[in-house]
């Protein structure tokens, strides 16, 4: 199999070894049970359309390898390694599988969780950490659906859960559910990140964390200045680093980068050049620009562009 990430093709694994026996060639499906999870791997392995997915639990799809277009709310969305989706419970939507070969599968991962899991980090996270800016509460909106692209941390945190949930290890299940925690907090955080950001359309000076927001995100091209985001925050500087990774999850930097990345990709989509794409999002140089890229879809700027 070509194309195939490093942590699903160790060959001592027992996960390498039940691949390589495929019982269907449509989403040919692996599975390992954790206390109240399931993780799956999907391979498919001819071109289809109108595949029907129905989740178990609230389900984390990512993208592995090839690509997949989901139609859902009337809607055609292109899925490629490095992005994910989430499912509502017994949620159904359809799949097509256009570039999907013998040699070459379409291979993603899901993760099912029962709502009481996340429910049960929910309340971890209100009784120790203040109220967000953006609810009253931590809170999964299962009907908020995640279409996002995955950041370097949470790649490799699902990459450790593989090889957690696949191979034999004394404390499996304890570090199985200590994966999985981290895991549901950095779905709540994207979740809050996601909602922040929509309220941005609407009331972008509500908050002082929302003032900052809304100038970086009209100012992707140039360098950041903490000093003048902490002053239209109202914050020190301390506090506004703070303040920024809990609602954010992540440092203004990292924000910055993200934002930039996912502009990039949406002019790539819409026929931008590379050169543009890179100029528009206040980088110098395209070769700096193509690797970050690809670090941040897996996917070189050009194959992006091909992929969609």
């Amino acid at each position: 199999m070509t194309n195939t990430p490093s942590f699903l093709s160790r060959h001592d694994s027992q996960l390498s070894k039940l691949r390589s026996k495929p019982v269907n060639l449509i989403e040919n499906r692996i599975g390992f049970a954790g206390k109240e999870s399931l993780l799956c791997i999907y391979d498919t392995y001819q071109t289809c359309k109108d595949i029907e997915l129905q989740s178990e639990g609230i389900t984390l799809c990512g993208m592995l390898t090839g690509k997949k277009v989901v139609q859902y709310d009337g809607k055609l969305i292109d899925f490629t390694p490095g992005q994910s989706f989430a499912m509502s419970h017994q949620q159904k939507i359809l799949i097509d599988f256009p570039d999907a070969q013998i040699n070459n599968p379409t291979t993603c991962l899901t993760i099912s969780l029962t709502p009481q899991r996340i429910q049960q980090v929910c309340d971890q996270l209100n009784l120790h950490q203040s109220l967000t800016a953006t609810q009253q509460e931590w809170q999964y909106d299962a009907q908020n659906h995640l279409h996002l692209n995955l950041s370097q941390p949470t790649q490799a945190l699902l990459e450790r859960l593989v090889h957690l949930y696949s191979e034999n290890q004394t404390e499996r299940d304890l570090m199985i559910e200590l994966g999985i925690s981290e895991l549901i907090v950095r779905m709540l955080q994207q979740q809050g990140k996601h909602f922040l950001l929509q309220q941005l359309r609407t009331d972008p000076e509500s908050t002082g964390l929302h003032k900052a927001l809304h100038f970086i995100e009209h100012h992707l091209d140039e360098p950041l200045d903490i000093q003048q985001l902490s002053k239209l925050a109202c914050m020190s500087r301390s506090k506004f680093f703070t303040q920024f990774k809990h609602h954010l999850g992540c440092t203004p930097q990292q924000f910055q980068i993200q934002r930039r990345m996912e502009k990039a990709a949406e002019q790539l989509k819409n026929g931008h050049s590379v050169t543009q794409a890179c100029l528009d999002n206040g980088f110098k140089n395209v070769s700096h620009f193509s690797r970050r890229f690809q670090q941040y879809f897996g996917l070189s700027p050009r194959e992006f562009k091909n992929t969609h």
